[in-house]
């Protein structure tokens, strides 16, 4: 008897979560960048760029919630992804950016944004 109560009162409780609206979840952290995220999409200002702080690494968060994990040379600013099986493939950019694509998803990140500090 003492089962079926506590599973009838956990059956509520569950049904009472789902009516709730949940508060949206903060923005990443990070400046706005240009993406593309999947084939033939246009290149928006959806994603943003969160930088690791004291490394060499850098964060593209998809606006789905998906992400890239990067790293930059401090030397060269050569950018290279740290995860998954696609290469990082520059483009031509006829701006002051860095573009490229991992995969189908393609980036314009502002060369402010992506240019290693001088030492």
């Amino acid at each position: 008897m003492s089962l079926r109560i506590s599973s009838a009162l956990g059956l509520l409780l569950i049904v009472a979560g789902c009516g709730e609206e949940s508060a949206p979840a903060p923005p990443p952290p990070g400046a706005t960048i240009d993406c593309a995220i999947g084939e033939g999409a246009e290149l928006l200002p959806v994603c943003s760029l969160e930088e690791v702080a004291g490394t060499s690494e850098i964060v593209i968060h998809h606006p789905d919630g998906g992400f890239r994990r990067l790293t930059r040379d401090p030397a060269t600013g050569a950018i290279s992804a740290l995860d998954g099986a696609n290469p990082v493939v520059l483009e031509p950019s006829g701006s002051v950016a860095v573009q490229f694509a991992v995969g189908a998803d393609r980036y314009n990140i502002p060369d402010e944004l992506i240019t290693p500090a001088p030492q």
